[in-house]
C-alpha cells in the first residue's frame, strides 16, 4: 500500500492532481488570466499545509477536476482543531495507564467504539487500495467526529474522572488504541498534526521514530464485534435522546436528573440497557434508572420504535 499521498507543497494548484484540474471558485479551470487564480500560499499560510491536503483530497474522487473552495480547506482545519482537542484530552487522561499490560476487562460501549474502528480501518484500507482517496478520508473523518469525539468521549468521562480501577483502564485502553489508530489512518492526509501527536503521546510506548513509519493499523483483535455493535448503537441512542431532552428542557448537561424511567419495547432491549445502566447513568447525570421490558409512554428515541423514556 502507498502510505502517503503527495499533493503539492507550494506550486500552482493546477500542476497538482494526477489526470484532472482545479477549478475556480467560478466553476472555471483556475488560471491567472481568469482571475480566479489562488496561489497555494495564501491557504496554507492561513490554515496550514494539513487542511489544504484535506480540501484537495475530500474536494473529489481522483482524477476528477476538483474545485477550490475555502469552505472545505476551513472544515479541515476545523477537523484537525477537533481531533488536537481529543488527543489533548486523552493525554491528560492517560496518567498511569501502561498499554503494555494485559487488556483490561471491556464495557459494552468499549467494545463498540473498537468494533467501529475496526470497520473503519477495514473501510479505509480498502479504499486507499483503489485510490478512493475521497472516500477513505470520509470514513475516517466520521468516525473520528462523530462516534470517537462527539459519542465515545463522552461517555467515558465518568470513568476516566472516577477513581482508579478496571473501568477506568479499560476507557483508558480503548482511547489509547483508537487514538493511534485514527492518527495513523489520517497520517497521509494530515501528515504535520498527526506526527506532532504521535511524538507527545506514543512514541515512548510504541517506539517508531516517526508515525510515517509505523505499521498501518490492523483491526483490533477480536473486532468487529456485530453483537457489542449492536448492543452500543442502542445504548448511544438512548444517550443522546436523554441528553437531547436536557438541552430542550434548558437544562444544562451536567444537571443532575432524580429519575428516568425507561421502557425498552423487549426483553432484549431491557437486558441491554441494564447491562450498560452505569455508563447511561453516568454520562446523563441520573440518580436513578428504572427499566421496564414493556412499551409504555414517553419520548421515543430516535431509530428505536417501541423505546421510550420518561424523564
Amino acid at each position: 500500500m502507498v502510505r502517503h499521498i503527495a499533493l503539492f507543497d507550494e506550486v500552482p494548484f493546477k500542476a497538482c492532481l494526477i489526470n484532472g484540474m482545479v477549478l475556480g471558485t467560478d466553476g472555471r479551470m483556475m488560471h491567472k488570466s481568469y482571475g480566479n487564480y489562488v496561489p497555494a500560499e495564501e491557504p496554507i499560510g492561513k490554515y496550514g499545509a494539513d487542511a489544504t491536503r484535506w480540501w484537495a483530497i475530500a474536494g473529489g474522487a481522483t482524477g476528477s477536476d476538483i474545485p477550490f473552495r475555502w469552505e472545505e480547506v476551513r472544515h479541515g482545519w476545523r477537523f484537525i482543531r477537533k481531533l488536537w482537542n481529543a488527543a489533548r484530552f486523552t493525554t491528560l487522561n492517560l496518567a498511569g495507564y501502561d498499554p503494555r499490560g494485559p487488556r483490561p476487562e471491556l464495557r459494552t460501549v468499549d467494545k463498540w467504539l473498537l468494533s467501529k474502528l475496526a470497520r473503519t480501518i477495514q473501510e479505509a484500507t480498502e479504499a486507499l487500495e483503489e485510490c478512493r482517496f475521497n472516500m477513505a478520508l470520509e470514513a475516517v473523518r466520521s468516525f473520528t467526529w462523530n462516534v470517537f469525539c462527539d459519542q465515545y468521549i463522552e461517555a467515558v468521562k465518568h470513568r476516566l474522572y472516577g477513581p482508579e480501577g478496571e473501568d477506568k483502564k479499560a476507557a483508558q485502553h480503548t482511547l489509547y488504541t483508537a487514538l493511534y489508530g485514527i492518527i495513523r489512518l489520517l497520517a497521509p492526509v494530515c501528515p504535520h498534526v498527526t506526527e506532532e501527536i504521535y511524538q507527545r503521546i506514543f512514541r515512548a510506548w510504541e517506539g517508531h521514530k516517526s508515525i510515517h513509519i509505523s505499521p498501518w493499523p490492523e483491526p483490533p483483535e477480536g473486532f468487529p464485534d456485530e453483537e457489542a455493535e449492536k448492543a452500543g448503537d442502542l445504548v448511544m441512542a438512548l444517550i443522546r435522546s436523554i441528553r437531547r431532552e436536557k438541552a430542550r428542557r434548558r437544562m444544562p448537561l451536567n444537571a443532575r436528573i432524580g429519575l428516568v424511567k425507561v421502557f425498552a419495547g423487549s426483553e432484549e432491549r431491557a437486558n441491554i440497557i441494564r447491562a450498560c445502566e452505569e455508563d447511561i447513568r453516568g454520562t446523563c447525570k441520573i440518580d436513578a434508572l428504572e427499566v421496564s421490558p414493556e412499551a409504555g409512554e414517553g419520548i421515543e428515541v430516535e431509530g428505536y420504535p417501541g423505546l421510550t423514556f420518561v424523564m
